[in-house]
């Protein structure tokens, strides 16, 4: 299924991506392809998500809310594990929205993304009925 949405960065009031997803079941949930200046998917569970994103190098994240979790930075040097903690994790009937924190060593960043589904479909109804 392909649908029409855009992501946004709520901390720097940025548009992400902006355009078409493809949305595909996998086991207990969907993964959600969104190709743009990065190759972005949102793997969505009920009770949490997997981020993968993929440029010139390759992140991978796995998020559920309020939980300390692990994800990692792939690079041409080698693998550099993070820390991640979400302290919101929410699937609404449009918008699935996640903030989490990203720890190395003493290094903390803080992230907040809507994803907004730009059609008629709901989210929850899409994915876990």
């Amino acid at each position: 299924m392909i649908l029409n949405v855009c992501m946004t960065d709520q901390i720097h009031n940025e548009m992400v991506f902006n355009g078409q997803a493809q949305i595909v079941p996998i086991n207990n949930g969907y993964c959600i392809h969104m190709n743009g200046n990065t190759d972005l998917k949102w793997k969505i569970y009920s009770k949490g998500m997997i981020i993968e994103n993929e440029s010139d190098y390759r992140v991978v994240l796995t998020l559920k809310e309020n939980s300390g979790t692990k994800g990692h930075i792939e690079t041409e040097f080698g693998k550099i594990g993070l820390k991640c903690e979400t302290s919101l994790y929410r699937i609404n009937k449009n918008s699935i929205e996640i903030k989490y924190k990203l720890i190395q060593e003493t290094d903390v960043q803080l992230f907040h993304f809507v994803l907004t589904n730009k059609e008629d479909v709901s989210w929850k109804a899409l994915m876990f009925n």
